[in-house]
């Protein structure tokens, strides 16, 4: 992605309005985590703390097709800054209970927080659209990938400069302003709702931004997550790489949360996993960037080539590496995955209407992440059953094979449902920027 992309990208004053709420939004969200370990470990022990991310991610699995389904319906700015008020409520929550008092409205504190983590992400997705032309959407994905990652960073260290100076709960209190400022830009962008919008385009027929004819509740609502299920099920393609999303969790992003720490700080000491860390986000930033620049008619199977490298890590546990090795294994798959996200995000949003991506974002989500709170526990007794180089093994395996066997279902090496034409060249002509 080059210079004047992004220049171009932050001329506009509605994304860059988007984009500094997205980035106090994601250093907020890493000083969250920082700071609740330690307002929560010390007084009540690591096995509450894993008790409420544990509570924060199973609200936020069960409630985000809801979260969808309400992004395609309403304001997605508005959706967005509901999800920063609750998060904001769960904030002073943790700020109130975290250290003591009864564990009950801690871990309610821990619900409202993944309730609005569950509204947030598919609005957030789905937002993009309408505040970023469609010829700048894949940079613009490509530098909101990179900006979470050095948001995540920034908000650790921030975090860790902030309680070596002042106690947790004044740190809360600055976590909190970065929602507040997030919540401004939110109010101030105020984008419309699309549902309307794109049913009268579709109809040629003027509406009043109402969808009339649309059942309201419960029934409404299953009604509406339906129809987004029916139009993933409608691209195999799409689907498949979803299944994909849940294989891997499995096999590469839950063993990287819990074995990369255990095997590189066992093998080469417990300044090892900060040097594999620092490698890792370097690789994903790089591969996000990488990704706005890739314009090709197949970017799946540039995704494709891209995720192959991600079987180097496993690699590395499996067989006694030089750390450096290790660290390089480690920064090219993360580069590869940034690389991909990119690719998968801007093509879901190319392929699918605007009124449905919302719940489309919100199926990927689920599909890809939904699972990991099992992965994550599954993993050391996998590991502790079959040994950890034979994990690893099998890993790798299901990596490649998960990977390129997904190109062999119809659409995913253009990760497009139709074959280009000359009338539809946005589906993927080739123009080469190098």
């Amino acid at each position: 992605m080059s210079q004047p992309e992004i220049r171009a990208l932050l001329r506009g004053r509605r994304y860059l309005a988007f984009w500094l709420g997205q980035v106090t939004s994601t250093v907020g969200n890493q000083l969250t985590v920082v700071v609740l370990a330690a307002l929560v470990v010390p007084d009540r022990g690591p096995g509450v703390f894993g008790l409420v991310l544990a509570v924060e991610s199973a609200v936020m699995g069960v409630l985000l097709l809801a979260g969808g389904v309400v992004a395609d319906r309403y304001s997605r700015s508005t959706v967005m800054a509901v999800a920063d008020v609750l998060r904001l409520a769960g904030i002073v929550g943790f700020f109130l209970f975290a250290s003591q008092g009864p564990l009950a409205p801690l871990l309610a504190a821990a619900a409202v927080t993944g309730a609005g983590a569950a509204l947030y992400e598919p609005a957030h997705r789905a937002a993009l659209a309408q505040v970023v032309p469609e010829e700048l959407r894949q940079q613009a994905y490509a530098l909101d990938v990179s900006t979470k990652r050095l948001g995540s960073m920034a908000g650790a260290l921030l975090a860790g400069v902030l309680l070596a100076g002042i106690s947790p709960p004044k740190t809360l209190l600055v976590d909190i302003a970065t929602f507040v400022v997030s919540l401004v830009t939110l109010v101030w962008l105020r984008l419309p709702p699309v549902r309307a919008a794109a049913d009268a385009r579709a109809d040629g027929a003027e509406t009043d931004g109402a969808d009339a004819d649309a059942p309201g509740g419960l029934r409404g609502m299953l009604d509406e997550a339906r129809e987004g299920l029916v139009e993933v099920r409608r691209r195999p393609w799409a689907a498949v790489l979803m299944l994909q999303g849940t294989v891997q969790v499995f096999f590469l992003f839950a063993p990287n949360y819990i074995l990369v720490p255990m095997v590189s700080q066992t093998r080469y000491g417990l300044s090892a996993f900060g040097w594999v860390s620092a490698a890792t986000l370097a690789g994903s930033v790089a591969g996000s960037l990488l990704g706005g620049r890739v314009s090709s008619a197949r970017p799946g199977l540039w995704a494709m080539n891209a995720l192959a490298p991600c079987v180097l890590t496993p690699v590395c546990l499996a067989v006694d590496v030089p750390l450096w090795v290790f660290c390089a294994a480690g920064a090219a798959g993360s580069a590869g995955v940034g690389c991909f996200m990119v690719l998968w995000y801007s093509s879901l949003q190319r392929e699918f209407p605007e009124r449905v991506q919302g719940r489309v974002f919100a199926l990927e989500g689920l599909a890809s992440f939904g699972l990991q709170p099992i992965a994550l526990a599954a993993t050391p007794l996998l590991v502790r059953f079959v040994g950890t180089a034979t994990f690893a093994a099998v890993a790798a395996v299901v990596l490649l094979g998960s990977t390129y066997g997904a190109l062999a279902v119809p659409g995913t090496a253009r990760f497009a449902t139709r074959v280009p034409t000359r009338e539809n060249p946005a589906a993927g002509e080739v123009k080469n920027r190098n």
